[in-house]
């Protein structure tokens, strides 16, 4: 009898090792990314999804909440859609009435892995809770409890702020914290610049990237004109080449009251151009293009609501200035205060006269700088992105193997 017990015991053990074994040498997993469709959640989705794929490997498929939906406080649409998937048993097909998606449908390859960013996705994640086997990732706040997920990724700076909404961070299970926001560590290769950038602008020009109006960031339509205006000195104090993208925060009287600025400098007519981003067909392409242009941007400038672009700017090697940053607080201001001290971004200042600046940097004047600093070590995105894999693959590895330590609430993962 005991004999026959160790048996038992021994081909347990014998089945968890090739489960385990299996799961570690599956190659390039089948990786989703369900998102929002805008660029800063979009970029921190790939860029997770780059780690634990291979590139030609995760999906992007933009499902977002309708616009019914989006009526409600997270908390109404979680119990709204937990509710209805019940009945809507058809989970990868026709979407559900709360569910509208712009540009993928889903497939029958179920996914290992699905990374989910952006608010309005979490809907279509809570959907496809009732079909999806494979572990469930959110880059950024949910909104909601972090058990709804297998694992929330959050930066220090923002979890310091946004945590106590939900109680305190030690009761917050499933919670990944890093010291910086998910940064892709992948090269890229462009060969040549975007067809939609003049041939005039082939030596370099000035990106400014305009997000909107937000309760930690509050400026205005009267800001965006100011905005415009520093872009007209750009142009004529610093014989500057000016790309503006609108983001899917910039709202439209803001595009509009810059757009009329614009047009009243008969002189900017060559030099300043817009891209719209919500315009473009697919989130894909957006994408592209939208790296593309920071690539071969010689500078970014951002507005302080886009504390996610900046960072990625800045971990292209970047110079970055920030305007209405005076607006910032509670997680913002610690970001920019942050970056401001580590040197790698800086306040835009534009001389308002018609002269070269006597200081070392041109677009924010006031003072000398000193050298810019080094994002990767501040950063530290090589080690921040295996550890947050590591850890996505040991809950898997868990599950594979049957010891699913998933359930006894591990407390949240702090990354020194």
């Amino acid at each position: 009898m005991v004999v026959y017990e160790d048996l038992v015991r021994l081909f347990k053990k014998i089945a968890q090792v090739h489960l385990r074994t299996y799961s570690i040498h599956t190659p390039n997993p089948n990786v989703w990314v369900l998102t929002d469709g805008s660029i800063e959640s979009s970029l921190q989705a790939v860029a997770l999804a780059k780690q634990l794929s291979s590139p030609d490997k995760f999906k992007i498929k933009t499902i977002v909440a309708s616009t019914k939906l989006q009526m409600f406080p997270a908390i109404i649409q979680k119990y709204i859609v937990q509710w209805s998937a019940v009945k809507h048993t058809d989970a990868l097909g026709k979407l559900p009435w709360y569910l509208r998606t712009k540009d993928e449908s889903f497939d029958e390859a179920l996914p290992d892995y699905a990374i989910i960013s952006g608010q309005d996705a979490v809907p279509a994640c809570l959907h496809l809770t009732q079909t999806l086997r494979g572990k469930k990732c959110f880059s950024g706040y949910p909104n909601i409890p972090f058990i709804n997920f297998d694992q929330v990724v959050l930066p220090r700076y923002e979890a310091n702020a946004k945590m106590a909404a939900l109680g305190p961070l030690a009761k917050q299970k499933n919670g990944i914290i890093t010291p910086a926001p998910l940064l892709d560590t992948t090269t890229t290769l462009y060969k040549q610049i975007d067809q939609m950038i003049p041939a005039s602008f082939s030596q370099g020009y000035t990106t400014v990237v305009v997000g909107g109006h937000s309760p930690n960031c509050r400026w205005y339509s009267e800001d965006a004109v100011n905005l415009a205006d520093n872009i007209k000195r750009m142009v004529q104090n610093l014989d500057d080449k000016v790309v503006v993208v609108y983001s899917d925060r910039t709202p439209q009287l803001v595009k509009d009251k810059m757009n009329k600025r614009f047009a009243e400098f008969d002189s900017m007519a060559s030099s300043v151009i817009t891209w719209d981003s919500t315009l473009e067909g697919s989130t894909s392409s957006k994408l592209t293009r939208y790296e593309n242009i920071i690539h071969y941007s010689r500078r970014i400038v951002l507005t302080a609501d886009l504390d996610y672009a900046c960072a990625h700017a800045i971990s292209k090697g970047k110079p970055v200035y920030v305007t209405f940053g005076g607006q910032c607080r509670s997680y913002l201001s610690h970001f920019y205060r942050w970056m401001y001290d580590s040197h790698l971004a800086r306040k835009l200042r534009l001389d308002r006269h018609n002269h070269k600046s006597t200081g070392h940097d041109a677009y924010s004047y006031l003072g000398h700088h000193v050298t810019w600093g080094d994002a990767s070590k501040v950063f530290q995105m090589k080690h921040t992105m295996s550890f947050v894999k590591g850890e996505i693959e040991e809950i898997r590895r868990e599950k594979m193997s049957g010891h699913d330590n998933f359930n006894s609430s591990p407390d949240p993962i702090n990354i020194e």
